[in-house]
């Protein structure tokens, strides 16, 4: 019977102490929003490039209540029927008020979430140098104006020099919050910022103890950008041609220089470089270099629009998925123009070479 009694009290421990973690890790919004009674407001989170819904909920009398659990601080968007834009913020076990600016929803004033209050502190010290930045850029425009090239020099310097103390606003934060799932956040934000062994040291730096969605795909980012590093083999992958069949990257693989251009038709920037590209493949095709292009596009229209316009006449694939892209993800391309230059084995040799620094290369390995 002792015994009996004494099973049944460790039971009820361990249940109520299960019940007690349910309820550390439930949360709670509170909605405020004025005009809008009758309406919905929907809860959402990002998972890789989807919006997962979480839940939803009718505006009556100028509010509205969502309840949830998680079991870490997360970022969520709450978005309004009707109405265009999102109120982000990291949501975590608390009760939080969500004071939305119908207008403008990232307007919105959050409270009660600690989280967002760090995320909030940081944005506000980002954002200060945003503010230089942009007095930097008119005292440039203005320069350019007055074709004044000594003073656009001057101010190139300043802008340079602003940018930097940005990101070493960044990495100081990210170094000294290494228990803070805001830091895995922002560093999975601006990954395209650091090249691989800085952001390997950083994700190591973390405390690995505090777990987070945001800090798994950082793991998985860093670990792709390893198998596409200088000196890897390269990464074979098959996509439609612009004439419809099927291409891999190894039916070009062999070739003295290959370099794979990942671009879209409406990136300006990729526009921009396609003339120098195109330069320094008339002039060495003949030598042994050769372009494979995978475009970013969605529209296959545009995508052959642009290879004709711009005189691409090298290969050409896609997927026409966007940032989707199959074989951009392989690579771990962030940003674009992005560029690979395979060696005649399909080792990499180089990455993200532009303008003359292009030339340079393929001109010192074809001599």
């Amino acid at each position: 019977m002792k015994k009996f009694f004494l099973l049944t009290l460790i039971a009820g421990f361990v249940f109520a102490s299960c019940n007690m973690n349910k309820k550390a890790d439930t949360f709670t919004i509170q909605v405020k929003v004025q005009g809008f009674d009758g309406k919905k407001v929907m809860l959402e989170k990002r998972v890789n490039d989807d919006w997962v819904k979480l839940d939803s909920a009718t505006i009556e009398k100028g509010a509205a209540l969502i309840k949830g659990s998680m079991s870490s601080p997360e970022m969520l968007y709450l978005s309004l029927e009707d109405q265009k834009g999102y109120a982000s913020f990291f949501a975590e076990a608390a009760n939080i008020t969500v004071d939305v600016d119908p207008i403008n929803m990232k307007n919105a004033t959050i409270t009660g979430s600690p989280a967002q209050d760090r995320y909030t502190a940081y944005i506000t010290g980002s954002e200060g140098f945003d503010d230089k930045l942009y007095e930097v850029y008119q005292q440039y425009q203005e320069a350019e104006k007055n074709q004044d090239e000594a003073k656009m020099k001057e101010v190139e310097e300043q802008f340079k020099a602003v940018e930097k103390e940005k990101r070493d606003y960044m990495v100081n934060f990210i170094k000294t919050n290494t228990a803070d799932i805001v830091a895995h956040y922002i560093l999975l934000r601006n990954t395209y910022d650091f090249e691989l062994d800085e952001l390997e040291s950083l994700v190591n730096n973390f405390d690995q103890s505090v777990s987070s969605p945001y800090l798994k795909d950082l793991r998985n980012r860093v670990l792709v950008l390893q198998s596409v590093a200088i000196g890897q083999p390269y990464v074979d992958f098959k996509l439609a041609g612009a004439t419809g069949d099927t291409i891999a990257l190894s039916q070009k693989v062999g070739t003295k220089l290959l370099l794979v251009d990942f671009w879209a038709s409406w990136c300006k920037p990729c526009r921009h470089e396609n003339p120098n590209v195109v330069a320094v493949y008339n002039d060495f095709k003949d030598k042994g270099f050769d372009v494979f292009g995978v475009s970013l596009d969605t529209d296959r229209d545009k995508w052959l629009e642009a290879i004709e316009a711009d005189h691409l006449t090298w290969t050409h694939v896609s997927d026409l998925a966007g940032w989707r892209c199959s074989a951009a993800k392989l690579y771990g391309v962030q940003s674009i123009p992005h560029n690979v230059l395979l060696d005649d084995k399909g080792v990499i040799i180089a990455k993200n070479l532009r303008e003359e620094a292009l030339r340079e290369k393929v001109q010192s390995l074809l001599q």
